[in-house]
């Protein structure tokens, strides 16, 4: 089958398309023909140097269809269209995973792949109604939206304070979060990116480049956070008493300094989080299945242009999910 293979840490241009023997599903596995892959910055981190064996096949997010199954398996047959739940083994808890938690794509068998095997339990019937692209780019960035706004108290009048609203994570935390019946209130990084969380629903949004930002944005009873960095002060100053901001992401790669007089004294929470339980990746996809909103789609790379995908993937202009068309 067609891959293409992490050869080394460094660049875009250490992915390399390869080929490599088809997998086989064993016992409670089945075996997905993957139409399309999404990519998030969990591939670049690792591209850019976390260890791990190599070659690798990144990418935690697929769409495609069950070509076989292994001994065991039920309610699940080929032919079946799936999409790929890519927080594995999390457990029965809803706090935190467990100890066998792991994201999909390194050290396993990511979705820059022809073909994946799973775990049988992982996989769920395609949205009636989504485009293949739209399916693929859900998973991973839609379950950490889902959960970050579970978090966060989504809700009727509550206001939701999310940063960078141009990446993937964060459309998608716009569009369910308005959904939802939330005043959504966002940051981006540039006039185009304002606009366009206007018109996913967000009631508010300016440019985090402007130093008045925080005035114009005002008070909010939660904030949701994946950048980090020196920022963060002010995001959680705008936070009521008794407010949370919920963080999943460090982008900024930047340490981030906060005045804890300003969360002790208020009453203020920091809850981190990444990925969600197998019921939250289920109450997601009861919500798709009725929604208006759409994954924000930002470009479509063939397979074996991967490391162009990665270039577009870390370009300031990106707005949304960038998506690999494999067939």
């Amino acid at each position: 089958m067609r891959v293409v293979h992490l050869t080394a840490f460094g660049g875009p241009e250490v992915l390399q398309p390869a080929t490599v023997p088809d997998p086989e599903p064993g016992p409670g596995q089945v075996r997905v023909d993957l139409v399309r892959a999404a990519l998030n910055h969990r591939d670049v981190w690792i591209r850019e140097g976390r260890p791990g064996p190599l070659p690798a096949i990144l990418g935690s997010d697929g769409a495609g269809v069950v070509s076989a199954v292994g001994p065991g398996v039920e309610g699940v047959a080929a032919g079946d269209e799936m999409v790929i739940n890519p927080s594995l083994d999390w457990g029965e808890g809803e706090d935190a995973p467990g100890p066998a938690f792991r994201i999909l794509g390194v050290p396993d068998q990511g979705t820059y792949a022809e073909r994946i095997v799973v775990a049988a339990h992982q996989v769920r019937p395609r949205p009636a109604g989504w485009s293949r692209d739209e399916c693929a780019a859900l998973p991973l960035a839609g379950l950490t939206a889902w959960r970050a706004l579970r978090l966060a108290g989504a809700g009727p009048r509550r206001r939701i304070l999310v940063t960078g609203a141009g990446g993937g994570v964060a459309t998608f935390l716009v569009q369910i979060g308005a959904a939802l019946g939330a005043t959504i209130r966002a940051t981006a990084g540039s006039d185009p990116k304002v606009a366009r969380a206007l018109e996913l629903g967000a009631e508010t949004a300016v440019d985090y480049h402007d130093p008045e930002w925080p005035k114009q944005i005002g008070e909010v009873d939660a904030a949701i956070d994946s950048t980090g960095g020196s920022g963060l002060d002010a995001v959680v100053g705008r936070l009521v008493r008794g407010g949370v901001l919920v963080s999943f992401g460090d982008t900024a790669r930047e340490p981030a300094a906060v005045d804890l007089a300003e969360v002790f004294l208020e009453w203020r929470r920091i809850q981190g989080t990444t990925m969600g339980s197998p019921r939250e990746f289920d109450a997601l996809l009861a919500h798709a299945t009725t929604a208006n909103w759409r994954p924000v789609i930002d470009s479509t790379h063939p397979l074996e242009d991967a490391a162009e995908a990665h270039r577009r993937l870390v370009n300031p202009a990106r707005t949304g999910k960038v998506v690999l068309a494999i067939r």
